[in-house]
C-alpha cells in the first residue's frame, strides 16, 4: 500500500551507509523467511491482481444489470470496484522484486510521474475506504428507517456523496504529493530532511491525516453501525415469521442485500486493520516499518500486507457467497443469457402446441 512505503523515508538520501546497513540486515534475513516471501509474492502477486481485476470488471457488469442498477447502493459498489481496480494495476510497481526483476523503478522517470503514481494510488485507498463506509451508511439508513430511505439515499444524493468523496481526497493526495520525489533512482513517498523539525512535524501531521482517512476513521464508522445493522436485521427477520405477501419478500430482499454489503464490511477491517496497527506501532516507536532488523517485526509486516492485498481482490468472492441474486445474474453472464432463451424457447412451443392441439378439438 502507498502508506507501506511511507515509513521508509530518507534513508534513500544517504545511499552508501544506507545501502550497506539494508545488505546486512537483507543477508541477515534472507537465511530464514524472506526467501519463502519471495516465493509467496512471485505466486500470490500476479494472481491476486489477475483475479482480482477480473472479479471487480464482472462486479461492475453485474452492477449495471436491470434488478441491481434499482438500488442506489450499487454507484457505491461500481466506485469501489473502480477504485480496487486501479489500485491493483498498481500493485506490482511498488514492490521491490518487481522493480528488481524489471531492472529499474519506471515510477522514478520524473518527480512528476512518482507524484502522479503516489497520487494515484493513496486515493484509489482512501476512496476505496470510503465507498465502503459509504455502503455502511446507506445500508443503515435503509434497515432503519425503510420509509424514509428512498428520499434520503437517492441517486442524486449518492453522485453528490461520490464527487464530495473525490474532490476531497485528490485534493488531500495532490497535496501530500509535495513528499513523493525520485532519490537515487527510486520513487519514494516521504523524500523530505528529517534533520529539519519543521518538516518532520509536517510529514507528520500528513500522515496522521492519511491514516485517519484511510483507515482510523472508516473503521470507526463501520464498528458502530455495523453491529446497529446486524441488530436491525435480526429483528426484521423475527418479525418476518409474522409477515405474508410482497411486504415479506421486501425483507428477504433487504436482508440478502444488506448480508452482502456486511460481509465487504467485515473483510474490509479483519484485511485492513493489521497494516494500520503496523504502521502507527513503527510510528509511535520511530522505526522504519521497512527497514527494521527485527524478524518478528519483518514477518508481521509480510503478512499485514498479503492480508491488506485480498482485501481488494476479495469483493467479488464475498458477493458471489452471500447474494443470491448476484449469483444467478452472474450464472445468466457465464452463459450469456442462453438458459433464460431456452426457458422461453419452451414456453413459447408449449403454447403453439397448446394452440395447435385447441384448433384440432375445435373444427
Amino acid at each position: 500500500m502507498a502508506y507501506a512505503n511511507i515509513t521508509q523515508g530518507n534513508e534513500w538520501q544517504n545511499s552508501s551507509t544506507f545501502a550497506t546497513n539494508r545488505s546486512v540486515s537483507t543477508s541477515g534475513s534472507q537465511s530464514k523467511d524472506p526467501s519463502v516471501i519471495d516465493y509467496i509474492n512471485y505466486i500470490f502477486l500476479p494472481t491476486t491482481v489477475s483475479i482480482g481485476v477480473a472479479g471487480n470488471l464482472i462486479t461492475i457488469v453485474i452492477m449495471k444489470s436491470r434488478f441491481f442498477s434499482l438500488k442506489p447502493s450499487s454507484y457505491l459498489l461500481i466506485c469501489l470496484a473502480v477504485s480496487d481496480i486501479v489500485l491493483l494495476l498498481t500493485q506490482p510497481f511498488n514492490k521491490a522484486f518487481f522493480i528488481k526483476i524489471v531492472g529499474q523503478d519506471v515510477r522514478a522517470l520524473h518527480d512528476v510521474t512518482c507524484k502522479i503514481y503516489f497520487i494515484i494510488r493513496r486515493s484509489s485507498k482512501m476512496t476505496s475506504s470510503w465507498f465502503v463506509v459509504g455502503l455502511c451508511i446507506e445500508r443503515f439508513i435503509a434497515v432503519w428507517f425503510p420509509l424514509k430511505a428512498k428520499l434520503v439515499v437517492s441517486k442524486r444524493a449518492l453522485l453528490i456523496g461520490i464527487l464530495a468523496v473525490y474532490l476531497i481526497i485528490f485534493g488531500f493526495t495532490g497535496a501530500w504529493s509535495y513528499a513523493s520525489k525520485v532519490v537515487s533512482g527510486k520513487c519514494q513517498p516521504d523524500a523530505y530532511d528529517r534533520n529539519n523539525a519543521a518538516a518532520r512535524e509536517r510529514f507528520g501531521a500528513m500522515l496522521r491525516a492519511g491514516s485517519s482517512l484511510y483507515s482510523i476513521i472508516p473503521m470507526v464508522i463501520l464498528l458502530t453501525f455495523t453491529p446497529l445493522i446486524i441488530f436491525k436485521l435480526v429483528h426484521h427477520n423475527q418479525k418476518r415469521l409474522f409477515m405474508t405477501g410482497s411486504n415479506s419478500n421486501k425483507v428477504k430482499d433487504d436482508g440478502r442485500v444488506t448480508a452482502m454489503l456486511i460481509g465487504v464490511v467485515i473483510a474490509y477491517i479483519i484485511f485492513v486493520l493489521p497494516i494500520t496497527v503496523l504502521h502507527n506501532a513503527a510510528y509511535e516507536l520511530q522505526i522504519s516499518a521497512f527497514a527494521s532488523n527485527n524478524e518478528a517485526f519483518n514477518l508481521y509486516k509480510e503478512i499485514s500486507q498479503l492480508l491488506e492485498q485480498l482485501n481488494y481482490s476479495l469483493n467479488f468472492f464475498l458477493y458471489v457467497m452471500t447474494s443470491y441474486r448476484f449469483r444467478s445474474i452472474l450464472w445468466e453472464f457465464i452463459t450469456c443469457g442462453q438458459h433464460r432463451l431456452q426457458k422461453s424457447s419452451l414456453r413459447t412451443t408449449n403454447r403453439s402446441k397448446s394452440s395447435s392441439s385447441t384448433r384440432k378439438s375445435n373444427p
